[in-house]
């Protein structure tokens, strides 16, 4: 069945756990279409499929150095701050669950950077560069959440990654 694809035990999360400790890369990029962490068009405290996801698939991704996670489903943008240790419902999530609560931007708080023991991922929904449809666009993780059309574009060079968010009137809305 569907549902046993997610399980932390199945083929799928094995196969996941097997090539991420694998990689050698200096960036580790995960995407993949549900997201764990949503309050757009689609909301992860009631969506089975989402609920999964951060249950079992987020420890897999956490534990094996994973810097950023791209998906979809949710018609919006939100990006999350540099998260560890969240699994459970939103109301769920502490201070203590951020490995940085700040917004990541060079000119605010500053960049994000993985803590001492190396945990830290950052979780984004791009699913507006062709439609909008709203939601409640408040979930705790998210550091920004937008009801506006753009693109997710990244940016690497060396020892920086840069994710930007490029609206329809050619600003970056977020970055």
């Amino acid at each position: 069945s569907m549902t046993s694809t997610r399980a932390a035990t199945s083929p799928m999360a094995e196969w996941l756990q097997s090539d991420l400790a694998a990689t050698t890369q200096d960036w580790v990029i995960v995407f993949f279409h549900h997201p764990p962490y949503t309050k757009g068009s689609h909301d992860s405290d009631r969506e089975t499929e989402l609920i999964d996801i951060r249950q079992n698939i987020n420890p897999i991704l956490e534990s094996n150095g994973v810097d950023l996670v791209l998906c979809g489903h949710s018609h919006s943008l939100e990006r999350s701050y540099l998260l560890n240790g969240h699994y459970g419902l939103s109301g769920t999530l502490t201070a203590a669950m951020k490995t940085d609560g700040g917004g990541g931007r060079e000119d605010g708080t500053g960049a994000y950077r993985k803590n001492a023991q190396g945990q830290g991922v950052i979780y984004m929904v791009g699913g507006s560069s062709g439609q909008t449809s709203g939601g409640a666009l408040n979930h705790p993780a998210h550091f920004i959440s937008l009801n506006q059309l753009g693109s997710i574009m990244l940016d690497v060079n060396g020892g920086r990654l840069e994710v930007k968010f490029l609206g329809t009137n050619g600003t970056y809305l977020d970055r």
